[in-house]
């Protein structure tokens, strides 16, 4: 072989490396084989790869992918039996019990927002209730505040009242104080009625005699 050919094909080589430089992953089925054609009849390069096992690939053909194994063995396998990501039964059961965490973070949630809008709703029942019963006690405090209006101008009447009565008292106190002086100016001025009738009754009890007498004596006398 002369010196170009072997050139060449080392480039080619090197070429188709390049060209396939991505690496896929065993999909979740366990066991899968690589073989030498493009068809599961054909021989089997390496058996009992397991999901996850990198491949190199190195060709793509109706469905099927070359790949190199991490043993160094190369062959085809059915594009269905690859993966870009790994995936196996772990990550599976790994991503299962994280969506039931998440389900159950939503239940949690959902039961969470169902007591908050109860009691939101039984905050707003006691205050509807509150407001029923400052609305009660404002009236209260409005009849309350009338009924003291009235007492106060009921005082105020009774200060009035007591005033006047006071006043009558006085008056009552000063007809009295003249009642009693006028009843003693009357009493004197009787007594000295009294007295001048007696005395007046004395003095004709004693004239008129008297004159009889003088009377009597002026007759004899002629």
């Amino acid at each position: 072989m002369s010196k170009k050919r072997i050139i060449c094909l080392i480039v080619g080589a090197l070429l188709s490396a390049t060209a396939y430089s991505e690496t896929v992953y065993i999909s979740d089925i366990q066991f899968v084989a690589i073989r030498e054609g493009l068809d599961n009849s054909t021989r089997a390069v390496e058996r009992g790869l397991k999901s996850g096992t990198p491949l190199d690939i190195l060709d793509r053909n109706d469905g099927y992918t070359k790949v190199r194994t991490p043993n160094g063995n190369e062959g085809w396998v059915a594009d269905y039996f690859l993966s870009e990501e790994i995936v196996t039964r772990s990550q599976m059961s790994t991503l299962q019990t994280r969506l039931d965490e998440t389900v159950q973070r939503r239940v949690d949630v959902s039961n969470a927002l169902k007591s908050s809008e109860e009691k939101i709703e039984e905050l707003n029942n006691k205050n509807t209730l509150i407001q029923e019963e400052n609305s009660e006690l404002k009236r209260q405090l409005e009849s309350i505040s009338k009924l003291s209006e009235k007492a106060k101008a009921i005082v105020s009447q009774n200060e009035n009242v007591s005033y006047q009565i006071a006043s009558l008292k006085q008056q009552a106190e000063i007809a009295t104080s003249q009642a009693e002086h006028l009843k003693s100016s009357t009493e004197q001025k009787w007594f000295m009625i009294g007295a001048i009738t007696l005395f007046s009754g004395l003095f004709l009890g004693v004239l008129i005699p008297a004159l009889r007498r003088k009377k009597s004596g002026t007759g004899s006398w002629s």
